[in-house]
This record gives C-alpha cells, structure tokens and sequence, in this order.
C-alpha cells in the first residue's frame, strides 16, 4: 500500500511523525485492521460533513429554523432515556395485507411511547387526530406496553412555531384501529365512494392538486367546485 497523503486532516501528525503516513513500510508485519467506516467518530463526521454540504446553501432563516427544530428533539430526548429508532419500516400486522411503513422517529420505554415525524412542507400541519401519525402509533405500541398512550409530534421546520405535540389514549387508538381496519375492507373490496374533504388537496384527480396529478378530474369534486358546465383545460389553466 503507498503511503497516506499529507493531506490537512493528516498534517500534524505527520509532521509529528513522517513514518505513521506508512506503517506498513515503518514497522514489519504491520495490517491494518478492518473497521466499519459507519460507526464511531469516523461515521458520524462522515455523515457530519455530508449534511454540512447539503446545508451550505441554505439561507440563515432556514438554519436558525432547523436548529430550532433539533434542540425540540434533543429537549425530547432528554427528558428520559429512551430506546431510539430512526427510519425504520414496520409492518401493520393489524391490517389484512399488513403494508409496510416507514416512521422518521420513535423514542420509547416501557410505558412511554413518541411517534416524531418530520414534515418539510411550509403548509401547517397538526399533529392533533393525525391519521398517519395515529397509523405509526398502532404499529410500534408493542414496544411500550405500560403506556396508556402515545406522544404524537410534529417537526415542521419551515415555518413559524413547526413544533407541536398531542397526546392520544389507548382508546382513541383502538377505535382509530377498527375505522382503519373498515377503510382497508372498503378498499379491497372496490368501494368505489368519492368523499370530497379536505384532504382532496393532494390527490392526484384534484384539479388543483399540489402533488402528482391524474386525469380524468374527481367528477364529484368537480361538480362541488363548479356546478355549472366546464371544460377541464379551463379549471387546469386556473
């Protein structure tokens, strides 16, 4: 193997000694031993340097904000010790097709439970009768058996007070369980219900939908938004 750049993180010890940049050359027999670049001080600066270059261009506002966002996090962790899970999928064993899902954070113990999930969008979103939020809750309270509940928050950055907390019982959940358990029938057996809500915003046959977009129009929302005759090209256009 060459030697070791002197690169700046190398430099001073180098300088300090010339024969650490080869030590297979400076001492006989010498192997390196293989390490897990993802653990210890090695993978967090990695990891550390990573998101510093994806946070270069952002602007003071968006700093100040994340960092809000983060000492909510850490002021959360520190209230107990808690277990941390982070990204990790599940599966919803108690729907029929148990899907799988994908929670940003869960702290727990024995009788505590917080469901924390990270929303980059600048529209508010509460965490009070969250249904996707409620949805992590049901999957991981196996972990917090002595719990009479769950911590549900919201990290919204990028916008004013993006923090926010509810708490739900155990009961709650149980009879948001038996609505879900009846929403995935409905689906499976092809209920073809059109329910106009609030949450039209982000379906895809909405006209002015803010995610993905489908065609035809929801001919039901449709007529709610313009009763009297249109042309879709027109309501698209707007």
């Amino acid at each position: 193997m060459s030697p070791k750049r002197f690169s700046a993180s190398y430099a001073a010890r180098f300088i300090s000694c010339p024969g650490s940049a080869d030590l297979e050359n400076s001492i006989p027999g010498f192997q390196y031993q293989k390490q897990d670049e993802e653990k210890g001080a090695r993978g967090k600066g990695t990891r550390l340097h990573s998101w510093l270059a994806e946070t270069a261009e952002w602007s003071a506002k968006d700093l100040r904000n994340i960092a809000e966002a983060l000492t909510y996090v850490a002021d959360l962790k520190a209230e107990r010790r808690f277990k941390v899970l982070s990204e990790t999928t599940i599966e919803a064993t108690w729907l029929k097709k148990s899907p799988h899902t994908t929670v940003d954070l869960v702290l727990y113990l024995q009788d505590e439970l917080h469901i924390v999930d990270w929303k980059t969008g600048v529209i508010p979103v509460s965490p009070v009768n969250n249904a996707q939020l409620m949805y992590y809750a049901l999957c991981f309270m196996h972990l917090a058996p002595k719990a009479e509940g769950a911590w549900l928050h919201i990290i919204q950055p990028w916008i004013p007070d993006g923090c926010a907390s509810w708490w739900v019982s155990a009961e709650a959940l149980a009879d948001f369980m038996v609505l879900a358990q009846q929403t995935e029938q409905k689906i499976l057996t092809r209920d073809k219900t059109l329910s106009p809500s609030d949450h039209c915003t982000f379906c895809p046959a909405y006209p002015h939908s803010r995610s993905e977009k489908g065609r035809p129009l929801c001919p039901v929302t449709m007529q709610l938004l313009y009763p009297d005759p249109f042309d879709e090209e027109e309501v698209l256009a707007l």
